[in-house]
């Protein structure tokens, strides 16, 4: 697939998944989104369930590209600013992708028989954090008996789902409130001193 209709696709059909949901989006009208023919979409993916993962892999591979871009700037012993850095792309990457964040918080994920592993998708994500926990753990600033896969399913709950409420009912950027709940429980899962804001 060529990179300028990949794209065209990728944000098409992102727009069109967001506004009306997996199961009320059919691929005629994708295609209309992404001002391409329904044969050139249908080329490129052989059902609707393949575009969606392809959408909800590459938004993830890309907010996990500008993670590790932004995390690059901090040295790794310092895991008070990585944690910090941390929270401030996630939200960020909500406040600026509300479309792809409403999908990651979508029924189609368990729809049923388009039920796929949320693994699949966010496999880089899980292995980016994963990382960053262990080192923390291996700088004594986590506790080691913590199990970092279970941190890292955490984090994510605690990163994705609780601001994206706001997100979803309308409500626009987390206001200062959440921002600060939400900082507040990530630190303390992590066993943190949450620095005063």
């Amino acid at each position: 697939m060529k990179n300028q209709t990949k794209e065209l696709i990728f944000n098409g059909a992102l727009k069109a998944f967001s506004e009306r949901g997996y199961n009320e989006t059919n691929m005629e009208e994708i295609a209309r989104a992404c001002s391409i023919a329904k044969g050139t979409l249908y080329y490129n993916f052989k059902n609707k369930q393949e575009l969606y993962i392809f959408i909800l892999k590459t938004g993830m591979d890309r907010f996990v590209e500008r993670m590790k871009q932004g995390m690059d700037l901090i040295p790794t012993e310092h895991v008070m600013e990585r944690v910090e850095q941390l929270f401030e792309l996630h939200f960020n990457f909500m406040r600026e992708e509300q479309d792809f964040c409403r999908l990651l918080v979508s029924k189609g994920w368990v729809v049923n028989e388009h039920h796929f592993d949320i693994r699949q998708v966010l496999d880089s994500y899980f292995t980016y954090m994963e990382n960053e926990i262990d080192s923390a753990k291996q700088l004594g600033f986590i506790a080691q008996e913590l199990d970092t896969k279970t941190i890292t399913n955490c984090v994510f709950g605690i990163y994705i789902f609780m601001p994206m409420s706001v997100v979803i009912g309308g409500d626009g950027v987390p206001d200062p409130q959440i921002r600060k709940t939400v900082r507040t429980f990530i630190y303390n899962a992590l066993g943190l001193k949450a620095p005063r804001l």
